[in-house]
Protein backbone atom coordinates (compact mmCIF):
# COMPACT_ATOMS: atom_id res chain seq x y z
CA UNK A 1 0.00 0.00 0.00
CA UNK A 2 2.50 2.07 0.48
CA UNK A 3 4.69 1.48 -2.57
CA UNK A 4 1.33 2.33 -4.43
CA UNK A 5 1.34 6.00 -2.30
CA UNK A 6 4.76 6.42 -3.27
CA UNK A 7 4.25 5.95 -6.54
CA UNK A 8 0.70 7.77 -7.29
CA UNK A 9 3.34 10.45 -5.58
CA UNK A 10 6.37 10.47 -8.25
CA UNK A 11 3.31 10.30 -10.88
CA UNK A 12 1.81 13.26 -9.28
CA UNK A 13 5.10 15.24 -9.12
CA UNK A 14 6.10 14.06 -12.49
CA UNK A 15 2.80 15.52 -14.34
CA UNK A 16 3.29 18.90 -12.14
CA UNK A 17 7.05 18.86 -13.77
CA UNK A 18 5.32 18.53 -16.95
CA UNK A 19 3.42 21.05 -16.53
CA UNK A 20 5.35 23.54 -15.82
CA UNK A 21 7.57 22.63 -18.53
CA UNK A 22 5.08 22.87 -20.96
CA UNK A 23 3.47 26.25 -19.67
CA UNK A 24 7.29 27.56 -19.74
CA UNK A 25 8.04 26.58 -23.02
CA UNK A 26 4.71 28.01 -24.61
CA UNK A 27 5.56 31.20 -22.97
CA UNK A 28 8.85 31.10 -24.44
CA UNK A 29 6.95 30.70 -27.69
CA UNK A 30 4.72 33.58 -26.73
CA UNK A 31 7.64 35.91 -25.16
CA UNK A 32 10.73 35.64 -26.86
CA UNK A 33 10.30 33.50 -30.19
CA UNK A 34 6.95 35.25 -31.41
CA UNK A 35 9.05 37.84 -33.56
CA UNK A 36 11.14 35.31 -35.14
CA UNK A 37 8.35 32.69 -35.87
CA UNK A 38 5.79 35.52 -37.18
CA UNK A 39 8.56 36.78 -39.48
CA UNK A 40 10.24 33.37 -40.77
CA UNK A 41 9.29 32.91 -44.56
CA UNK A 42 8.43 29.33 -43.68
CA UNK A 43 5.41 30.63 -41.68
CA UNK A 44 2.53 29.66 -44.26
CA UNK A 45 0.74 32.51 -42.07
CA UNK A 46 2.81 35.00 -44.15
CA UNK A 47 0.73 33.84 -47.63
CA UNK A 48 -2.64 35.01 -46.01
CA UNK A 49 -3.59 37.72 -47.96
CA UNK A 50 -6.27 40.07 -47.39
CA UNK A 51 -7.76 41.62 -50.44
CA UNK A 52 -10.20 43.85 -48.53
CA UNK A 53 -6.81 45.74 -47.91
CA UNK A 54 -4.02 47.46 -49.65
CA UNK A 55 -0.77 46.37 -48.61
CA UNK A 56 1.71 49.35 -46.64
CA UNK A 57 4.18 50.95 -48.96
CA UNK A 58 8.01 49.77 -48.24
CA UNK A 59 9.89 53.46 -48.79
CA UNK A 60 13.39 54.43 -48.42
CA UNK A 61 14.68 57.26 -45.97
CA UNK A 62 14.13 59.77 -49.08
CA UNK A 63 11.15 58.81 -49.63
CA UNK A 64 11.58 56.67 -52.96
CA UNK A 65 9.16 53.48 -52.82
CA UNK A 66 10.77 49.96 -52.90
CA UNK A 67 7.39 48.15 -52.75
CA UNK A 68 3.99 48.97 -53.44
CA UNK A 69 0.57 47.51 -54.17
CA UNK A 70 -1.62 48.24 -57.54
CA UNK A 71 -5.07 47.44 -58.25
CA UNK A 72 -6.09 44.92 -60.50
CA UNK A 73 -9.54 44.57 -62.77
CA UNK A 74 -10.43 41.60 -60.85
CA UNK A 75 -10.36 43.78 -57.56
CA UNK A 76 -6.98 41.99 -56.38
CA UNK A 77 -3.79 44.17 -55.54
CA UNK A 78 -0.47 42.99 -56.86
CA UNK A 79 3.11 43.53 -55.74
CA UNK A 80 5.31 45.60 -57.84
CA UNK A 81 8.83 46.59 -56.61
CA UNK A 82 10.10 49.61 -59.13
CA UNK A 83 13.89 49.08 -58.16
CA UNK A 84 13.92 45.25 -58.86
CA UNK A 85 16.61 43.68 -58.23
CA UNK A 86 18.69 46.68 -56.44
CA UNK A 87 16.69 46.53 -53.26
CA UNK A 88 15.79 42.73 -53.91
CA UNK A 89 17.39 41.64 -50.85
CA UNK A 90 16.07 44.31 -48.84
CA UNK A 91 12.96 43.93 -49.39
CA UNK A 92 12.58 40.96 -50.48
CA UNK A 93 9.19 39.19 -52.28
CA UNK A 94 5.28 38.79 -50.80
CA UNK A 95 4.21 35.83 -53.72
CA UNK A 96 5.42 32.71 -52.98
CA UNK A 97 5.75 33.18 -49.10
CA UNK A 98 7.78 36.26 -47.93
CA UNK A 99 11.12 37.60 -47.11
CA UNK A 100 13.04 40.32 -46.41
CA UNK A 101 11.15 43.34 -44.95
CA UNK A 102 7.79 41.82 -46.54
CA UNK A 103 7.98 39.24 -43.95
CA UNK A 104 9.54 41.16 -41.06
CA UNK A 105 7.20 43.96 -41.21
CA UNK A 106 4.09 41.54 -42.92
CA UNK A 107 1.63 42.16 -40.35
CA UNK A 108 2.21 46.10 -40.25
CA UNK A 109 1.72 46.58 -43.87
CA UNK A 110 -1.74 44.69 -43.54
CA UNK A 111 -2.80 46.51 -39.94
CA UNK A 112 -4.90 49.97 -40.44
CA UNK A 113 -4.21 52.90 -38.62
CA UNK A 114 -7.23 53.93 -36.89
CA UNK A 115 -9.46 51.00 -38.06
CA UNK A 116 -12.94 51.95 -37.37
CA UNK A 117 -12.55 55.27 -38.79
CA UNK A 118 -10.68 53.69 -42.27
CA UNK A 119 -13.48 50.86 -42.63
CA UNK A 120 -16.52 53.48 -42.02
CA UNK A 121 -14.90 55.79 -45.06
CA UNK A 122 -14.42 53.48 -47.15
CA UNK A 123 -18.09 52.34 -47.16
CA UNK A 124 -19.15 55.78 -46.85
CA UNK A 125 -16.71 57.42 -49.62
CA UNK A 126 -15.85 54.14 -51.14
CA UNK A 127 -11.86 55.30 -50.10
CA UNK A 128 -9.28 52.35 -49.93
CA UNK A 129 -8.51 50.48 -47.18
CA UNK A 130 -4.67 51.52 -46.82
CA UNK A 131 -2.16 49.75 -44.10
CA UNK A 132 0.48 50.82 -42.67
CA UNK A 133 3.75 51.94 -44.69
CA UNK A 134 7.48 50.68 -43.51
CA UNK A 135 10.03 53.47 -44.15
CA UNK A 136 13.68 51.73 -44.50
CA UNK A 137 16.75 53.04 -43.73
CA UNK A 138 18.42 52.67 -46.66
CA UNK A 139 19.40 55.44 -48.70
CA UNK A 140 18.96 54.04 -52.34
CA UNK A 141 21.80 56.61 -53.79
CA UNK A 142 24.41 54.56 -52.02
CA UNK A 143 22.28 51.10 -52.28
CA UNK A 144 22.58 51.86 -56.22
CA UNK A 145 26.16 52.41 -55.76
CA UNK A 146 26.91 49.59 -53.80
CA UNK A 147 25.05 47.59 -55.98
CA UNK A 148 26.86 48.78 -59.73
CA UNK A 149 30.16 48.57 -57.87
CA UNK A 150 29.34 44.98 -56.91
CA UNK A 151 28.21 44.53 -60.69
CA UNK A 152 28.39 40.68 -60.71
CA UNK A 153 31.22 39.69 -58.30
CA UNK A 154 29.33 37.29 -55.96
CA UNK A 155 29.40 38.62 -52.48
CA UNK A 156 28.30 41.70 -50.39
CA UNK A 157 28.38 45.05 -49.38
CA UNK A 158 27.01 46.55 -45.82
CA UNK A 159 27.01 50.30 -45.47
CA UNK A 160 26.36 51.10 -41.90
CA UNK A 161 26.71 54.57 -39.58
CA UNK A 162 28.77 53.63 -36.97
CA UNK A 163 27.19 56.03 -33.70
CA UNK A 164 23.88 54.26 -34.72
CA UNK A 165 23.56 50.89 -36.02
CA UNK A 166 21.65 52.22 -38.65
CA UNK A 167 21.80 50.74 -42.00
CA UNK A 168 22.74 52.82 -45.02
CA UNK A 169 23.20 49.95 -47.97
CA UNK A 170 22.95 46.55 -47.81
CA UNK A 171 23.83 44.82 -50.86
CA UNK A 172 24.21 41.18 -51.96
CA UNK A 173 24.58 39.08 -55.39
CA UNK A 174 23.46 37.09 -56.94
CA UNK A 175 20.12 38.70 -56.57
CA UNK A 176 16.77 38.48 -58.26
CA UNK A 177 13.86 40.43 -59.52
CA UNK A 178 10.80 40.24 -56.65
CA UNK A 179 8.90 41.06 -59.58
CA UNK A 180 8.48 37.65 -60.90
CA UNK A 181 9.71 35.69 -57.87
CA UNK A 182 6.21 33.54 -58.16
CA UNK A 183 6.97 32.97 -62.26
CA UNK A 184 10.34 31.65 -61.88
CA UNK A 185 10.13 29.72 -58.53
CA UNK A 186 10.87 26.94 -59.62
CA UNK A 187 14.37 28.08 -61.11
CA UNK A 188 15.42 30.17 -58.31
CA UNK A 189 15.10 27.78 -55.61
CA UNK A 190 16.78 25.11 -57.79
CA UNK A 191 19.65 27.63 -58.69
CA UNK A 192 23.04 26.28 -57.62
CA UNK A 193 24.09 30.08 -56.72
CA UNK A 194 21.21 30.45 -54.53
CA UNK A 195 20.45 34.29 -55.64
CA UNK A 196 17.56 33.97 -52.97
CA UNK A 197 20.03 33.98 -49.97
CA UNK A 198 20.68 37.41 -48.48
CA UNK A 199 24.99 37.39 -48.54
CA UNK A 200 25.11 39.96 -46.77
CA UNK A 201 22.84 38.47 -43.34
CA UNK A 202 23.04 35.31 -44.52
CA UNK A 203 26.38 34.76 -46.01
CA UNK A 204 28.28 33.06 -43.64
CA UNK A 205 32.54 33.17 -44.28
CA UNK A 206 36.32 32.61 -42.62
CA UNK A 207 36.84 36.26 -42.11
CA UNK A 208 40.61 36.16 -43.29
CA UNK A 209 42.76 38.52 -42.13
CA UNK A 210 40.12 40.90 -40.72
CA UNK A 211 40.63 38.60 -37.79
CA UNK A 212 43.56 40.39 -36.80
CA UNK A 213 41.36 43.32 -35.41
CA UNK A 214 40.00 40.85 -32.91
CA UNK A 215 43.29 38.96 -32.30
CA UNK A 216 44.97 42.30 -31.64
CA UNK A 217 42.45 43.60 -28.81
CA UNK A 218 43.43 40.00 -27.45
CA UNK A 219 47.26 41.10 -27.33
CA UNK A 220 46.42 44.32 -25.99
CA UNK A 221 44.66 42.64 -23.28
CA UNK A 222 47.08 39.85 -22.35
CA UNK A 223 50.68 40.54 -23.51
CA UNK A 224 52.07 42.90 -20.94
CA UNK A 225 54.79 44.38 -23.14
CA UNK A 226 53.10 44.32 -26.15
CA UNK A 227 53.87 47.98 -27.10
CA UNK A 228 57.55 47.41 -27.01
CA UNK A 229 57.48 43.24 -27.94
CA UNK A 230 58.79 42.30 -31.54
CA UNK A 231 59.15 39.72 -33.70
CA UNK A 232 61.42 38.53 -36.44
CA UNK A 233 59.25 37.50 -39.37
CA UNK A 234 60.90 35.30 -41.80
CA UNK A 235 58.16 34.76 -43.94
CA UNK A 236 57.10 31.14 -42.78
CA UNK A 237 56.86 29.91 -38.94
CA UNK A 238 55.99 26.19 -37.37
CA UNK A 239 53.72 25.93 -35.00
CA UNK A 240 52.80 22.28 -33.85
CA UNK A 241 52.41 20.53 -37.20
CA UNK A 242 50.91 23.61 -38.75
CA UNK A 243 53.14 25.78 -41.35
CA UNK A 244 51.87 29.14 -41.35
CA UNK A 245 53.26 31.75 -44.21
CA UNK A 246 52.65 35.47 -45.01
CA UNK A 247 51.18 36.44 -48.04
CA UNK A 248 53.92 34.94 -51.31
CA UNK A 249 56.35 34.07 -47.93
CA UNK A 250 57.40 37.55 -47.98
CA UNK A 251 59.35 37.97 -44.92
CA UNK A 252 58.50 41.26 -42.93
CA UNK A 253 61.57 41.66 -40.78
CA UNK A 254 61.46 43.33 -37.23
CA UNK A 255 57.41 43.64 -36.65
CA UNK A 256 55.82 45.68 -33.80
CA UNK A 257 51.68 45.11 -33.46
CA UNK A 258 50.86 48.23 -35.44
CA UNK A 259 53.69 47.09 -38.27
CA UNK A 260 52.48 43.52 -38.34
CA UNK A 261 48.68 45.05 -38.33
CA UNK A 262 49.41 47.21 -40.90
CA UNK A 263 51.25 44.74 -43.44
CA UNK A 264 49.57 41.83 -42.39
CA UNK A 265 51.99 39.43 -41.23
CA UNK A 266 50.61 35.98 -40.21
CA UNK A 267 53.64 34.81 -38.55
CA UNK A 268 53.68 37.69 -36.07
CA UNK A 269 49.91 37.33 -35.20
CA UNK A 270 50.71 33.06 -34.66
CA UNK A 271 53.15 33.51 -32.55
CA UNK A 272 51.84 35.86 -30.28
CA UNK A 273 48.63 34.01 -30.18
CA UNK A 274 50.42 30.78 -28.92
CA UNK A 275 51.85 33.35 -26.04
CA UNK A 276 48.15 34.09 -24.88
CA UNK A 277 46.52 30.67 -25.44
CA UNK A 278 42.96 29.58 -26.60
CA UNK A 279 41.02 30.17 -23.79
CA UNK A 280 41.80 34.21 -23.59
CA UNK A 281 41.30 34.36 -27.49
CA UNK A 282 38.17 32.78 -27.14
CA UNK A 283 37.28 35.20 -24.43
CA UNK A 284 37.64 37.80 -26.85
CA UNK A 285 35.92 36.12 -29.40
CA UNK A 286 32.85 36.23 -27.22
CA UNK A 287 33.69 40.24 -25.99
CA UNK A 288 33.52 41.31 -29.46
CA UNK A 289 29.99 39.65 -30.08
CA UNK A 290 30.63 37.06 -32.25
CA UNK A 291 27.86 35.17 -30.75
CA UNK A 292 25.64 37.85 -29.58
CA UNK A 293 22.34 37.71 -31.87
CA UNK A 294 22.30 41.09 -33.38
CA UNK A 295 18.44 41.50 -33.42
CA UNK A 296 18.96 42.16 -36.49
CA UNK A 297 15.17 43.15 -38.45
CA UNK A 298 15.81 40.69 -41.29
CA UNK A 299 16.74 37.50 -41.61
CA UNK A 300 20.49 36.38 -41.10
CA UNK A 301 23.13 34.09 -39.57
CA UNK A 302 24.58 33.06 -36.72
CA UNK A 303 28.40 33.50 -36.45
CA UNK A 304 30.26 29.99 -36.40
CA UNK A 305 33.25 30.12 -33.58
CA UNK A 306 34.94 26.97 -34.37
CA UNK A 307 37.84 27.43 -31.34
CA UNK A 308 37.65 25.79 -27.95
CA UNK A 309 39.44 26.17 -24.54
CA UNK A 310 41.61 22.56 -25.35
CA UNK A 311 42.22 24.17 -28.89
CA UNK A 312 45.82 22.67 -30.16
CA UNK A 313 48.54 24.81 -31.62
CA UNK A 314 47.87 24.32 -35.22
CA UNK A 315 44.03 25.43 -34.61
CA UNK A 316 44.86 28.35 -32.66
CA UNK A 317 46.98 30.08 -35.23
CA UNK A 318 44.42 29.04 -37.75
CA UNK A 319 41.76 31.08 -35.68
CA UNK A 320 44.11 33.60 -35.18
CA UNK A 321 44.69 34.70 -38.64
CA UNK A 322 40.88 34.34 -39.69
CA UNK A 323 41.15 30.26 -40.89
CA UNK A 324 39.91 27.36 -39.42
CA UNK A 325 36.21 26.85 -38.65
CA UNK A 326 35.20 30.40 -37.67
CA UNK A 327 32.75 31.86 -40.10
CA UNK A 328 30.91 35.25 -40.22
CA UNK A 329 28.69 37.03 -41.95
CA UNK A 330 29.99 40.63 -43.73
CA UNK A 331 26.98 42.27 -41.33
CA UNK A 332 28.60 41.14 -38.43
CA UNK A 333 31.66 42.87 -39.73
CA UNK A 334 30.35 45.90 -40.03
CA UNK A 335 29.35 45.70 -36.69
CA UNK A 336 32.88 45.69 -36.03
CA UNK A 337 34.69 47.63 -37.71
CA UNK A 338 31.32 50.35 -36.49
CA UNK A 339 32.14 49.48 -32.98
CA UNK A 340 35.84 50.18 -33.29
CA UNK A 341 35.07 53.25 -34.97
CA UNK A 342 32.50 54.55 -32.45
CA UNK A 343 34.64 54.06 -29.67
CA UNK A 344 34.41 50.44 -28.59
CA UNK A 345 30.58 50.33 -28.25
CA UNK A 346 28.64 47.97 -30.73
CA UNK A 347 25.20 49.41 -31.91
CA UNK A 348 22.40 46.97 -32.33
CA UNK A 349 22.33 47.43 -36.33
CA UNK A 350 18.69 47.95 -37.84
CA UNK A 351 16.80 48.75 -41.29
CA UNK A 352 13.94 49.79 -39.88
CA UNK A 353 13.16 53.28 -39.17
CA UNK A 354 9.72 53.82 -38.89
CA UNK A 355 5.83 53.38 -39.54
CA UNK A 356 3.85 55.88 -41.83
CA UNK A 357 0.53 55.32 -41.27
CA UNK A 358 -2.61 56.56 -44.03
CA UNK A 359 -3.07 59.86 -42.57
CA UNK A 360 0.69 60.84 -43.16
CA UNK A 361 1.93 60.96 -39.55
CA UNK A 362 4.64 58.71 -38.27
CA UNK A 363 5.38 56.38 -35.30
CA UNK A 364 7.15 53.57 -34.18
CA UNK A 365 10.42 55.15 -34.79
CA UNK A 366 13.41 52.70 -34.11
CA UNK A 367 15.73 54.28 -31.07
CA UNK A 368 19.45 53.06 -31.22
CA UNK A 369 20.38 50.46 -28.71
CA UNK A 370 23.57 49.61 -27.61
CA UNK A 371 24.47 46.16 -28.18
CA UNK A 372 27.23 45.63 -26.31
CA UNK A 373 31.43 47.35 -25.23
CA UNK A 374 33.91 45.47 -27.15
CA UNK A 375 36.53 47.19 -25.74
CA UNK A 376 37.54 50.40 -23.81
CA UNK A 377 38.14 53.30 -25.26
CA UNK A 378 41.55 53.85 -25.27
CA UNK A 379 41.78 50.51 -27.27
CA UNK A 380 39.41 51.63 -29.81
CA UNK A 381 41.42 54.28 -30.15
CA UNK A 382 44.86 52.26 -30.94
CA UNK A 383 43.06 50.03 -33.50
CA UNK A 384 41.59 53.10 -35.17
CA UNK A 385 45.18 54.27 -35.66
CA UNK A 386 46.59 50.92 -36.60
CA UNK A 387 43.86 50.84 -39.37
CA UNK A 388 44.71 54.04 -40.32
CA UNK A 389 48.34 52.89 -41.11
CA UNK A 390 47.05 49.91 -43.14
CA UNK A 391 44.76 52.04 -45.75
CA UNK A 392 47.57 54.79 -45.66
CA UNK A 393 51.08 52.59 -45.52
CA UNK A 394 50.25 48.84 -46.14
CA UNK A 395 47.59 46.33 -47.57
CA UNK A 396 44.97 48.41 -47.61
CA UNK A 397 46.20 51.09 -49.74
CA UNK A 398 43.54 50.40 -52.19
CA UNK A 399 41.03 51.79 -50.20
CA UNK A 400 42.09 55.54 -50.19
CA UNK A 401 39.97 58.39 -50.59
CA UNK A 402 41.73 61.66 -51.69
CA UNK A 403 41.21 64.02 -48.83
CA UNK A 404 39.90 61.56 -46.30
CA UNK A 405 41.52 59.50 -43.44
CA UNK A 406 40.02 55.88 -44.35
CA UNK A 407 40.83 53.49 -41.41
CA UNK A 408 40.46 49.84 -42.15
CA UNK A 409 41.96 46.04 -42.59
CA UNK A 410 42.14 43.91 -45.88
CA UNK A 411 42.07 39.86 -45.60
CA UNK A 412 42.01 37.67 -48.04
CA UNK A 413 40.07 33.65 -46.80
CA UNK A 414 40.81 30.35 -47.85
CA UNK A 415 38.02 28.49 -49.75
CA UNK A 416 38.19 24.84 -49.65
CA UNK A 417 35.64 24.95 -52.60
CA UNK A 418 37.66 27.62 -54.94
CA UNK A 419 39.51 30.53 -55.22
CA UNK A 420 39.99 33.19 -52.53
CA UNK A 421 37.34 35.18 -51.07
CA UNK A 422 38.69 38.82 -50.80
CA UNK A 423 37.44 41.24 -47.51
CA UNK A 424 37.62 44.45 -46.24
CA UNK A 425 36.44 46.28 -43.62
CA UNK A 426 36.65 49.93 -42.51
CA UNK A 427 35.14 53.30 -41.20
CA UNK A 428 35.92 56.99 -42.38
CA UNK A 429 36.61 59.67 -41.93
CA UNK A 430 38.73 58.10 -39.39
CA UNK A 431 38.74 61.61 -36.70
CA UNK A 432 35.30 61.49 -36.74
CA UNK A 433 33.12 58.47 -38.59
CA UNK A 434 30.15 58.74 -40.62
CA UNK A 435 30.38 55.33 -42.11
CA UNK A 436 31.64 51.81 -41.72
CA UNK A 437 31.20 49.67 -44.87
CA UNK A 438 32.43 45.76 -44.99
CA UNK A 439 33.08 44.28 -48.55
CA UNK A 440 33.42 40.54 -49.00
CA UNK A 441 33.86 39.09 -52.72
CA UNK A 442 33.80 35.38 -53.22
CA UNK A 443 36.62 33.63 -55.61
CA UNK A 444 38.16 37.45 -55.82
CA UNK A 445 40.84 35.62 -58.42
CA UNK A 446 37.80 35.84 -60.51
CA UNK A 447 36.22 39.61 -59.29
CA UNK A 448 39.21 41.66 -58.01
CA UNK A 449 39.68 42.79 -54.69
CA UNK A 450 37.00 44.04 -52.17
CA UNK A 451 39.52 47.05 -51.41
CA UNK A 452 39.02 49.25 -53.83
CA UNK A 453 35.02 48.71 -54.25
CA UNK A 454 35.10 49.42 -50.09
CA UNK A 455 37.16 52.55 -51.23
CA UNK A 456 34.88 53.63 -53.77
CA UNK A 457 32.19 53.10 -51.56
CA UNK A 458 32.98 54.83 -48.51
CA UNK A 459 33.67 58.09 -50.79
CA UNK A 460 30.65 58.18 -52.94
CA UNK A 461 28.67 57.38 -49.68
CA UNK A 462 30.14 60.36 -47.69
CA UNK A 463 29.91 62.31 -50.83
CA UNK A 464 25.78 61.59 -50.79
CA UNK A 465 25.21 62.12 -46.93
CA UNK A 466 27.15 65.29 -47.12
CA UNK A 467 25.13 66.59 -49.84
CA UNK A 468 22.01 65.49 -48.10
CA UNK A 469 22.80 67.70 -45.14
Amino acid sequence: MNNMKRSIRRIFWLLVLCFFLLLGYVGKLVLIDKEGISTNAYNTRLRYVDNTIRRGDIIDIDGEVLATSVLQDDGTYTRKYPRSRMAAHITGYSSVGKTGVEAAENFEMITLHNEFLQRVMGIAAGKELVGNSVVVTVDMDIQTIAGNLLGNAKGAVVVMEPSTGRILALQAYPDFDPNTVAANWDALKDDENSPLVNRATQGLYPPGSTFKLVTSLSIMENIQDWQTKTYECTGEATFENKVIHCYNNKAHGTVDLKQALTVSCNCYFSQMVTEIGPEKLREMMDRVGMETPSGFDLAYSQNRIGLEGDATDSELVETSIGQGETAVTPLYMAMLASAIANEGIMMQPYIIDHIQYGNGKAGKYTVPKKLTQICTTDEAAILQDMMVSVVENGTGRAASVNGVTVAGKTGTAENATGNDHSWFVGFAPAEDPKVAVAVVIENSNAYGSATPIAGKVIREALNQLENKE
